[in-house]
Order: structure tokens, then C-alpha cells, then sequence
């Protein structure tokens, strides 16, 4: 059974590397409050078919949240040693993985300001191509690599963190509540982060996974310093792009980072359907 830490007896101590809060404030967090909605026991018990409804009608938020629990090395509330819904969470935890989706025939074309301007040549080429493959460009408005994919793509949705961000004009000019949730699950900060900040990294989850956020991308195409693809490569110098590949790793979406000199060589095994 996954380890359940106090967060009061962890006060003034590292957490250790990996562990993952849980309590309120959090997509996972027990929304039943012991005396108003029943006893300690009571409120467990109804957390359960909560979270389970909540699994069994998609919601990006929490599913998202749960594949990032089953990856923890420990859960962190407030309760332990009492009896705490973390131990729900764990046990849920282990059934789920995302994939299997239907193609939605989009991508996530996004990356660093900072791409060097040869990547940004190679990401104007590859957004022709896959415009007259049929694949729509999904990319948040930024100078740099978003801007690249943008200029070059036949069909596009560009998702602003909001209305006139960087000059543009899209339909999609704020993120959603729910794109913020899922946002909250992959920064470990996000309570002190300030509401322009937020809205930034909403928008990735748009990116990722749809205007609705139950149509995720196919893939995802980026550059960033360090060549992450995954969320436990993601380090400082992954900058903001790191909430999306954040997210795609969880849900299993394909991640190509043209800082890497194989990138081209597996998209294009990818696209062949290799």
C-alpha cells in the first residue's frame, strides 16, 4: 500500500522527493467535511462513490490528477494516522492509465520563445505538412515556436490565455474553469501563483486536450532546452511548456522534441503508423 504522510508532522522538513498532497484544495481533496456531512468514517464512505462517479464520467481533472497519484511515492493529507480518503485515492489509483482514445486528428504544435531559429524553419515545414495530412494545429499564441506552427498551419486552434494575448484574436480567448483545474494537478506551487500566470498555463491544458478536454491531441511537437518528453524529464529548463508535456505523458499522448536529433526521425514513424 502507498505510503500516507501528515502534512502537520512533515512541518519544517523537506517532503520527500515524489510525494503528492491531496487534501483540500486539490482535485483530489474530500469535498465532505467531518460534523457537517457525517463523521470521520461517514465522510470516507461517501468519498468514495464521489470519486468513483467522477472516474466513470471522464473528468480530466481528476483522472489527470489520479495517474499523478498512482506515480507518487507517498500521499500527504492531514488525517494519518486517523483513517484518511488518501487511502481511496491510493487504491484507485492503480487501475488507471489513459489511452485508448479516438484519434481527433489535432496536434499540439508548441515550444520555448527561445527556439533557436532553424527549429522554428523545421516547425514552419512540418506544420505544411501535416496541414495537407488533415491534422488541425492546436497552439497557445506565444512568440517563437507557437508563433512558427501558427504562420504555417492550414487549420488551427489557438487557445489564449486571454482575449488579445500577443496581438491575436481567437474564439478561444479564455481558458476554462475546468482547464484550470486540470492545470492545478501538474504544478506543485499553484495556490501561490497569481490569477495571469494561471491563465497561462490553462491554456496548455487546451493544448493537450481539446476545447472540451475529452478530445486530447494525437501528439505533441515542441522544443525546449533541455529535450523533455516526458514529466520526469521536465526540469527548470523546460519552462512553461513542461505543464504540457506534463500533461500529454500522463495521458499517454506521444511527445516529439525537436531538441532531440531522433524527434523527426520517430514523428515520421509515428505518422506511418509505425
Amino acid at each position: 500500500m502507498m505510503e500516507i504522510l501528515n502534512r502537520h508532522h512533515l512541518k519544517g522538513m523537506p517532503w520527500p522527493k515524489g510525494a503528492l498532497y491531496v487534501g483540500r484544495g486539490t482535485p483530489l481533496g474530500n469535498p465532505f467535511v467531518i460534523g457537517q456531512d457525517g463523521d470521520r468514517e461517514e465522510c470516507i464512505a461517501r468519498y468514495r462513490p464521489w470519486l468513483e462517479e467522477k472516474i466513470c464520467h471522464g473528468n480530466p481533472a481528476i483522472l489527470t490528477a489520479l495517474v499523478g497519484a498512482k506515480r507518487a511515492n507517498a500521499l500527504v493529507c492531514s488525517c494519518t494516522p486517523a483513517p484518511c480518503h488518501a487511502a481511496v485515492i491510493a487504491e484507485l489509483s492503480e487501475d488507471i492509465t489513459l489511452h485508448g482514445l479516438p484519434p481527433s486528428r489535432c496536434y499540439a504544435g508548441i515550444g520555448s520563445r527561445e527556439t533557436p531559429k532553424a527549429i522554428l524553419a523545421t516547425m514552419r515545414k512540418i506544420a505544411i505538412r501535416l496541414g495537407e495530412m488533415g491534422y488541425t494545429l492546436r497552439s497557445g499564441g506565444a512568440d517563437g515556436a507557437d508563433t512558427a506552427f501558427e504562420e504555417a498551419a492550414k487549420s488551427k486552434e489557438i487557445f489564449l490565455p486571454w482575449p488579445d494575448f500577443n496581438g491575436r484574436k481567437s474564439v478561444f480567448g479564455v481558458p476554462s474553469d475546468g482547464a484550470l483545474e486540470v492545470a492545478s494537478t501538474l504544478h506543485p506551487g499553484w495556490a501561490k501563483l497569481g490569477n495571469s500566470v494561471k491563465a497561462l498555463h490553462g491554456r496548455n491544458s487546451h493544448q493537450v486536450l481539446g476545447e472540451d478536454l475529452d478530445s486530447p491531441s494525437d501528439f505533441v511537437v515542441c522544443w525546449t532546452r533541455d529535450g523533455a518528453e516526458t514529466e520526469a524529464q521536465r526540469s527548470e529548463k523546460t519552462g512553461g511548456t513542461g505543464q504540457a508535456i506534463a500533461l500529454a505523458d500522463r495521458w499517454g499522448i506521444p511527445v516529439f522534441n525537436l531538441a532531440n536529433k531522433d524527434a523527426l526521425d520517430r514523428l515520421g514513424r509515428f505518422l506511418k503508423g509505425e
